[in-house]
C-alpha cells in the first residue's frame, strides 16, 4: 500500500464505486470530494491502476480497472468515430504515445478538430493517458496518450476477464437504472 493518504483514498474509493469525476459536479462525487488530489490521481494513471476516460457525459471520468474492463464490450465502438479520430488513432497505434501537441501535429489537424477527435477516443475507451508529460505547475499537466491496449499491459493478466452483466452492477452503485441503460447502449442512436 502507499503511503500517500490521497492515493490511499482515491483507490478506496474506486474500488467500492468504480468512477469519479475529476471536476464538481451535482450528480457524482469527484476528486476533490473524496479526498483525492491531482499529483495523486496522475499517479495512479501512470501505473496503471486508473483509466482515463469521458465515459460519463464525455466529463473527465476516472475508471477503476474493473470497470474498464467491464465496459469494454460497451465501448470501442469504431463506426463512431470521425476520419479524424481515425487518423488520430492510427499514429498512436504507431508512435505508441503522444502529446496533445504531438498528435495535432502530425496528424495536421488544427486544435479544435484534433481536441474533438482526442475525446471521441477518450470517450470510445480507444485512448487513455498513460504518463505525466509537461509540468505547468504543482496541480496541474499536460498529458502523454496512448491506445488502451499499452494501458492494459501494465495490468496482470487476470483482470481482463469481468463477467456478463459487470458494468451494470458496479454503475448502478452509483447511478440510477435510466442512467446505466443509455451509458451501456451499444449502438448509436
Amino acid at each position: 500500500m502507499s503511503n500517500d493518504p490521497a492515493k490511499e483514498a482515491l483507490l478506496l474509493y474506486l474500488s467500492q464505486n468504480g468512477l469519479l469525476l475529476c471536476n464538481e459536479n451535482a450528480e457524482l462525487p469527484y476528486l476533490d470530494l473524496v479526498g483525492g488530489s491531482w499529483n495523486a490521481i496522475v499517479s495512479l494513471m501512470e501505473s496503471g491502476d486508473v483509466f482515463y476516460s469521458r465515459f460519463y457525459k464525455n466529463r473527465v471520468t476516472y475508471l477503476s480497472r474493473e470497470l474498464y474492463f467491464a465496459l469494454k464490450p460497451f465501448r470501442l465502438r469504431a463506426e463512431r468515430l470521425s476520419a479524424q479520430s481515425q487518423r488520430l488513432l492510427a499514429f498512436l497505434q504507431a508512435a505508441g504515445e503522444a502529446s496533445a501537441e504531438q498528435m495535432q501535429n502530425e496528424c495536421m489537424l488544427e486544435k479544435k478538430a484534433q481536441t474533438e477527435a482526442l475525446n471521441a477516443l477518450v470517450s470510445e475507451l480507444f485512448v487513455t493517458v498513460l504518463r505525466r508529460d509537461v509540468t505547468i505547475h504543482e496541480s496541474w499537466c499536460t498529458f502523454a496518450y496512448g491506445t488502451a491496449e499499452r494501458w492494459e499491459e501494465k495490468q496482470a493478466k487476470t483482470m481482463i476477464q469481468s463477467s456478463e452483466g459487470e458494468a451494470e452492477q458496479i454503475l448502478l452503485r452509483q447511478l440510477s437504472q435510466k442512467q446505466v441503460n443509455t451509458l451501456l447502449r451499444t449502438r448509436g442512436r
